[in-house]
Parts: structure tokens; sequence; C-alpha cells
């Protein structure tokens, strides 16, 4: 990797870092639990760092696993006892830094623990050549020790210029195939939860991306694919268009260029049997002593 380059993605992987303890900081200390501010501080704090947001801040409570970031009049308030999962992604010219954590007011519990627990083992392991359905065994025996489940259909990724999802997935059970290859960014990213082991998709998606270009009639949707643009292949939030648009022909311009093929939905992502879910990640570039960016 050209050293320019690797200087990006540390500085992306500082600037997570400190936003993290930044969200830690308003969550564990009751300073900001409406998840709507929440999210707006956060991303607010990359801006200010000197970063962009990768993708929209995920803040995803208890059987929410993913891909939850708040509209306007989501007053959701964090409560004592929630497992609230904060994912960040910040890039650097199209570098990009992925971490995540899980806070709980009332205290760190075993599901938290084994999150962490998950992730650490998982990096110890971390070289150039390692299959991945190694790097899923030790993250499902450390679940099984703590008496936990990993959730087998997400999975940590690749990470390239602009593009989040890149290349080959690493599974958090041991299964799949590919290598890790020196030189290249990926996010290490295990969940385990209470529940059964698996997410669906809800009916709802609040974060988007293009994926298309096509012609279309209506001006608020052709508004949105040249914002979406400017992303330059990175997912966006229905949030960041709100304040841009009518709420009503926000709504149904999402809907046409999501059915038009346009838009790819990230559905809100849901523990199958409503168990609670915790999460960890980093991001690591991989070589004979792996850098983890976001630590």
């Amino acid at each position: 990797m050209e050293k320019e380059i690797l200087e990006k993605y540390k500085k992306a992987g500082e600037i997570a870092k400190e936003v993290m303890e930044y969200a830690e900081k308003l969550i564990i200390k009751q300073l900001c639990l409406n998840v709507f501010e929440l999210a707006e501080k956060i991303e607010a704090k990359i801006l200010e760092l000197g970063g962009k947001p990768a993708f929209p801040v995920n803040i995803s409570i208890n059987e929410i696993a993913a891909h939850y970031t708040p509209c306007k009049g989501d007053n959701i308030v964090i409560k004592e006892n929630d497992y609230v999962k904060v994912d960040i992604g910040v890039h650097v010219d199209g570098y990009i830094a992925d971490t995540a954590k899980t806070f709980r007011i009332a205290g760190k519990d075993e599901l938290i623990k084994c999150s962490e627990e998950m992730l650490k083992q998982a990096l110890k392991i971390i070289y150039p050549g390692i299959e991945v359905k190694e790097i899923g065994r030790v993250v499902s025996e450390v679940a099984e020790s703590y008496g936990f489940r990993v959730v087998t259909n997400l999975t940590g990724h690749g990470l390239e210029r602009y593009n989040l999802h890149a290349g080959i997935t690493i599974p958090n059970i041991p299964s799949g195939s590919g290598i890790l290859e020196k030189g290249k960014a990926y996010a290490i990213e295990p969940f385990c939860t209470t529940g059964q082991g698996a997410v669906k998709d809800s009916n709802r998606a609040v974060i988007f991306m293009l994926i298309s270009e096509k012609p279309v009639r209506m001006p608020e949707a052709r508004k949105i694919i040249e914002i979406a643009k400017s992303y330059k292949g990175l997912p966006f939030a229905k949030r960041w268009l709100e304040k841009e648009f009518n709420p009503i022909k926000l709504e149904i311009a999402l809907n046409q260029l999501v059915n038009l093929g346009v838009l790819h939905p990230f559905y809100i992502l849901k523990e199958v049997s409503n168990g609670n879910v915790a999460q960890a990640e980093h991001t690591v570039i991989v070589d004979e002593k792996p850098i983890i960016t976001t630590t």
C-alpha cells in the first residue's frame, strides 16, 4: 500500500476512534439520549475533525442489529438497559475507517463482553493469507464459550476507496472461502445475540445507496440522484435529505427510485427471535504486523 493512501486510512481511523469516544461519553454520561440528536452530534463531530461520514451513523438498539439511523421525528430515547450499537464510518478522500461498539448505561454485561472478546480474538489471528473461515471459527467459539450465538448472516467485509463492501466477506461462522490479502483493508465485525442467531429485513429502509442512473420524470427524484452522486457510491441517509424536500414527495421519490433499481435500500435488520444483539468492530490493514486503524 502506498504511503499516502496508508496515511489517509490512518487519519480516518484516528477520527473514527475519537468520534466513538465522544459517542460513548454522550450515551454513558447521559448527555444525549435522544437518538436523532445523538446521530446529528456524531456526524457533526466527524466533520469537525476533518473527515466525512462513510455512511450514516447506525444507532441500532436491542433486537435491531443494523441499518437503523434516525429520521426527523424519530424521538426514541435510550433507556438504562438498552443495548446501543453505534456503528461509525469515516472516510478521508474515500479511504474508510469502519468501527462499532455496544454501550449500555446500566453497565457492560456478558453479551457486550462477548462481542468485544470475539473481536479481540479475531484480530489476534490476522495475517496475510489467513482463510476467512478460520476467523469465523474463532469468533463462533468465543460466542459459544459465553453461551450466546453469533449472527450467522451478518459478516465483516473488505474496504476499498469509496467502496464500503468490497471483495470478500468475513463470516462469523467457520464457512466461506477466501483469504485476507496483504496491503488490503478489512472491517472485522462480529455480532452476538441472545436469540436464534440470524437477522431478517424489516419493511423499512432509511439508508440508501445509488447503484445506477436511469431517467426519471419526478423532479424530486432527479434531485435525489444528483445528491446521491456526490457521495461517490457511499450510502446516505433519508435524514440527510429531509431538510431539502417536502416529506411526502421525498417518500414518493425514494420509493420510485428503489422500484426502478436506481437506489439500493438498506432495510433495517432485526434479530429473527427478537433477541438482543451486541456488536464490536475495527478496521484492520493486513500486514505481517496488522495495522488496526480504529484503536
